[in-house]
C-alpha cells in the first residue's frame, strides 16, 4: 500500500466536506475517486496534497505521516498533482515549461546561469519526458499555441519531472474530445504499465474510469459508500442510487 489515509474529516464551517474518510491505495494501480456534485473529492484530493489541513485523521504516504505536509514538501517526497485546468505556463515553450520543473526538483529554479554540461542535461531530461508523453517535434511550441489534448500532456510531463512515485490528477479527461480522452487515458495507462506509477484520479467519464481503473472508491455527501473493483462498483445498489440524484462531476 503507497497511500493509506484514516478518518480524515474537514468541515468548512457547518458544512461537513469530508467525514470519516478511509482511502487505501496500492502501489502501481489506478484507483479512481467518483461521486455526485459535492460528494468531497477535490476537498479529498487537497487534503491528501497538503493544500488543506484536515480537523481530524491521517494521511501516510509509504508508512509516512505527511499529514497537513505543505504541497511543496509532498512534491518533494514523491506526490505529485495535476489539475482540472492545466497548470502550465502559457508563455514558455513545450520543453521549458519541463525543463523549469526539472530545475525545481534539482534546486536549481533560481539560477540565474548553468554550466552548459549541466543545462544540457536537464533539456535532455525534458526532451525524455516529451518522448514518454508523445510531445516530441512539439518541443519549441508555444503552451498557449498547444491543442487542448496536448496541453493535458505536457501537464502530465511536468508531473513526470518531478520524479514522483504517485501522481493525483483532478478530472484530467474534462473538456476534452473523444480522441483527446483515448489519448489522455493511454497516457494514465502508460504511467501505471510501463513507469510503475500510482495513479489517484477524480473523473466524471464514469465509462472510462470502468475501463481505466484498478479501484474505485465513490463517495456521496463526504462519506465513502463503496470502495471496490470495476466489476463490483457497476453492480452496487447504493452507487446506482447515487448516480440517479446527479451527475458525476465536482
Amino acid at each position: 500500500m503507497i497511500l493509506n489515509v484514516q478518518h480524515v474529516s474537514k468541515n468548512f464551517g457547518a458544512l461537513q466536506a469530508v467525514n470519516n474518510v478511509d482511502l487505501s491505495v496500492d502501489a502501481s494501480t489506478i484507483h479512481s475517486i467518483i461521486g455526485p456534485n459535492g460528494a468531497g473529492k477535490t476537498t479529498l484530493f487537497n487534503l491528501i496534497t497538503g493544500a488543506i489541513r484536515p480537523v481530524r485523521g491521517t494521511v501516510h504516504f509509504k508508512d509516512q505521516d505527511v499529514t497537513g505536509w505543505r504541497p511543496q514538501r509532498m512534491a518533494e517526497s514523491g506526490i505529485a498533482r495535476t489539475f482540472q485546468r492545466t497548470s502550465v505556463f502559457p508563455s514558455l515553450d513545450v520543453i521549458e515549461n519541463v525543463a523549469l520543473a526539472i530545475r525545481s526538483r534539482q534546486k536549481l529554479a533560481a539560477s540565474v546561469w548553468l554550466p552548459n554540461a549541466r543545462e544540457g542535461q536537464v533539456m535532455d531530461e525534458a526532451a525524455d519526458i516529451l518522448l514518454k508523453v508523445g510531445l516530441q517535434g512539439r518541443e519549441r511550441v508555444v503552451a498557449a499555441n498547444l491543442a487542448h489534448g496536448y496541453q493535458r500532456s505536457l501537464d502530465i510531463a511536468i508531473g513526470l519531472a518531478l520524479e514522483p512515485e504517485l501522481i493525483l490528477m483532478d478530472e484530467p479527461l474534462a473538456g476534452m474530445s473523444r480522441g483527446d480522452r483515448e489519448t489522455v487515458a493511454g497516457l494514465i495507462t502508460m504511467l501505471r504499465d510501463t513507469l510503475g506509477l500510482t495513479v489517484v484520479i477524480v473523473e466524471h467519464d464514469v465509462g472510462m474510469v470502468m475501463r481505466l481503473s484498478d479501484r474505485i472508491t465513490v463517495m456521496q455527501n463526504g462519506t465513502v459508500i463503496a470502495s471496490a473493483a470495476p466489476e463490483e462498483i457497476r453492480g452496487n445498489e447504493a452507487v446506482r442510487k447515487a448516480y440517479l440524484h446527479g451527475s458525476f462531476t465536482e
